[in-house]
């Protein structure tokens, strides 16, 4: 039987949290699966590498944006 803390646990995450699996082949996912095993948190590592991927999509964004508006001015 749950105990109360593990049933509050449960509620919570079922609310405010979503889980995403992923599965690697040892044969051709092995950089992967040494990369992850090497770093000590695999999901702050893997949460740095998606927020700094939205970070330069953003910057590319607003660069070409800018540059569209700068060709606009010209003609």
């Amino acid at each position: 039987m749950a105990n109360k803390a593990s049933i509050r646990q449960a509620r919570y995450d079922s609310t405010h949290c979503k889980t995403y699996c992923l599965k690697f082949n040892y044969g051709t996912d092995a950089d992967i699966i040494e990369k992850l095993s090497s770093v000590p948190s695999m999901q702050g590592y893997i949460k740095q590498l998606i927020r700094q991927d939205m970070a330069m999509s953003a910057s590319v964004s607003a660069c070409g944006s800018t540059q569209e508006m700068a060709e606009e001015k010209a003609d």
